[in-house]
């Protein structure tokens, strides 16, 4: 089974099929970050963990990797601070383009979204859509 596969089960209420998009390119993106980046000098089998959590009040993806610390905040406001300008152009940013994506969730949508270190040396990409009461 694909990570695409089982995220497919969380395509139902309360969380519409917009938001479920929204989240399963979030989880598409992370994923691929954990393992292009986060774990470029680790072992191929180094594990990315991911969870969902689905309530009345929330949706949540977690992915945990076990990559250097990144600053996922700085990142998020440089990239905000460059996307302000009339010249800026998401094609020249290629590299950058995931950023773009969290950015564009973040302030268009809604998302929280935050990069921390946990107590066991791995980082947790938290995404968060609170639903609507």
């Amino acid at each position: 089974m694909t990570i695409l596969e089982w995220f497919d089960q969380f395509n139902h209420a309360p969380v519409t099929y917009e938001l479920w998009l929204q989240g399963q390119t979030a989880l598409i993106e992370g994923f691929t970050n954990a393992v292009r980046h986060a774990h470029k000098n680790l072992s191929p089998q180094t594990p990315v963990d991911i969870t969902v959590q689905v309530s009345s009040k929330y949706f949540q993806i977690c992915i945990w990797d076990q990559g250097d610390t990144f600053n996922l905040e700085a990142a998020l406001e440089n990239l905000s601070q460059k996307t302000i300008s009339h010249a800026f152009h998401p094609l020249n940013h290629g590299p950058q383009w995931g950023c773009i994506f969290l950015l564009k969730l973040s302030k268009d949508h809604a998302w929280t979204i935050s990069y921390n270190r946990d107590v066991d040396d791995r980082n947790c990409l938290i995404l968060e859509k609170k639903l609507a009461s």
